[in-house]
């Protein structure tokens, strides 16, 4: 039983989650911390201070969760590549799903999508693996 429709799904869902880990990092990082700081100008000091401190922070929490995204799409390329045809994987269908649940809390409806695809997928071809042992 060939796992090439996973592999696939597993391919793009990692390939959109560079490309969103990547615009978090690069773009939206790094708009975050301009803008807030843009709209400090104006305010007096202790507002200066308070407010920094929270931008910093926000803007911690988003390059973490880029770069967090950016070790998953790393994560799901390896285990594309180490899907094997005719065997059944508990831990890439493990991953699959935790990954599926990542995506769901995170709102991004495209990899939830994707990677939801490749979890019900690889289940279903799970049971046909698991009869064609039965019948050799």
């Amino acid at each position: 039983m060939s796992r090439g429709l996973e592999r696939k799904l597993l391919l793009a869902g990692s390939s959109w989650n560079l490309f969103t880990s990547l615009v978090t990092i690069f773009s939206y990082y790094t708009w975050f911390r301009r803008e807030g700081f843009k709209r400090l100008e104006d305010a007096d000091w202790d507002a200066v201070m308070a407010g920094a401190h929270v931008i910093d922070n926000v803007s911690h929490v988003i390059l973490t969760f880029g770069l967090f995204v950016f070790v998953g799409s790393i994560v799901n390329f390896l285990v594309a590549v180490k899907l094997k045809d005719c065997a059944i994987q508990y831990g890439i269908l493990s991953w699959i799903g935790f990954w599926s649940l990542v995506q769901f809390l995170s709102m991004d409806v495209l990899g939830f999508a994707i990677f939801l695809t490749a979890f019900v997928t690889y289940l279903a071809r799970n049971k046909a693996v698991r009869l064609s042992q039965e019948i050799s």
